[in-house]
């Protein structure tokens, strides 16, 4: 018998290599709790914590198969600030230590986000709020306060990273805050670095550094692709370049390769994240796709399908990490219901699915 030989066959770009997930590489974001009642408590480690929402978040979250995590803990939500100094409110701090706790019991590794400048309004006691006049007059309050955070918690074994800021740099276009504030780059750069140092003196060779978004449409948000960007902004406060992608596909993503200094971790995934359906200030028109799982005019289903696409084009270049947006706040991927338990979607459960077909590696099939 005689056999036929392929003829004409595509061969695939680099980029469209298959690649083979393990829990390890394809993490998840959960931000802070969602209320079964329709609502998110983004400000949940005081008042709104809930040791019951928590508990059930985590062991679905584990259930799937994974193992890394990553999640708000700003230190604005557990210290009360006076007006010229933070000090810690002992019960709220504590609602760290119960997650720290509960992610440990499950598996789970922790991304802990202690700052986040996105943010519009006065600041008040226990908002949860960065506080940008850091960045631009005297920081020695919020210095205290961080060196504090950070010694009441370097005890836990299961903190992946220490992530100072969520995106600050995006934040001079994204908040209303930055933006009243007048920081500028230079400004951000120079309190990431004192940040920086200050923490790595702290916990030594841990993980430490900040995560910003990424987007090869817009030069502004080109902070890790450009080398300019890196030399003065990036390289010397973080250890990770740790990026944000919200695209349609692997087309609209620089080639990050040649990238090969630091590790390199997708820590916010999905399609579009902002609704724009005429372009009217993005220069592609979108519809908050990466909270849509049924059908739309860019991705099909947003979600899965970007970050199939997107996550297997970074894991070729070189990323060992990718985690998607969220649970929490996108009930296209995970769906609180009001008896208190969760309707798992298409993304989590394509998760699943790859981390299952990660125990077959040793037969060489591959499962992107």
């Amino acid at each position: 018998m005689t056999r036929s030989i392929a003829t004409n066959r595509y061969n695939l770009q680099w980029y469209e290599q298959r690649v083979n997930y393990i829990p390890a590489t394809l993490g998840i974001n959960y931000p802070w709790i969602n209320n079964h009642a329709g609502g998110e408590s983004v400000n949940y480690l005081n008042v709104n914590y809930s040791t019951t929402f928590v508990e059930n978040d985590l062991a679905l979250i584990a259930s799937i198969g994974i193992t890394r995590i990553r999640a708000w803990a700003p230190l604005e939500q557990i210290m009360d600030w006076t007006g010229s100094l933070y000090t810690v409110n002992t019960p709220y701090a504590l609602n760290i230590d119960d997650f720290l706790t509960r992610c440990n019991n499950h598996g789970l590794s922790v991304i802990l986000v202690i700052g986040d400048g996105k943010s519009s309004g006065g600041y008040t006691s226990l908002d949860g709020k960065f506080q940008w006049t850091f960045v631009t007059g005297s920081n020695a309050a919020y210095l205290a306060a961080l060196t504090t955070y950070v010694n009441r918690y370097k005890k836990y074994g299961n903190i992946l990273m220490w992530e100072l800021q969520n995106e600050p740099y995006a934040n001079l276009t994204f908040s209303a805050n930055a933006q009243a504030s007048g920081a500028t780059q230079t400004q951000t750069h120079a309190f990431l670095v004192t940040c920086y140092q200050l923490v790595k003196n702290i916990v030594g060779s841990a993980y430490v550094g900040f995560s910003d978004y990424e987007e090869d449409q817009q030069s502004q948000y080109q902070m890790f692709s450009s080398a300019t960007n890196r030399t003065n902004l990036i390289n010397d406060c973080t250890d990770i370049y740790s990026m944000h992608i919200y695209r349609k596909d692997a087309s609209q993503i620089a080639d990050f390769r040649t990238l090969t200094t630091k590790p390199k971790w997708c820590t916010e995934l999905g399609s579009y994240n902002y609704y724009d359906p005429t372009a009217s200030t993005h220069p592609i028109a979108a519809y908050n796709e990466f909270k849509s799982e049924g059908t739309n005019g860019f991705s099909g289903l947003s979600n899965p399908y970007a970050v199939r696409s997107i996550g297997a084009d970074l894991v070729n270049a070189g990323f060992s990490l990718i985690m998607p947006w969220s649970v929490g706040d996108n009930d296209s991927m995970i769906q609180h219901l009001s008896d208190g338990t969760h309707l798992v979607k298409s993304l989590p459960t394509w998760m699943q699915s790859r981390y299952s077909m990660s125990r077959l590696n040793a037969t060489g099939r591959s499962n992107a």
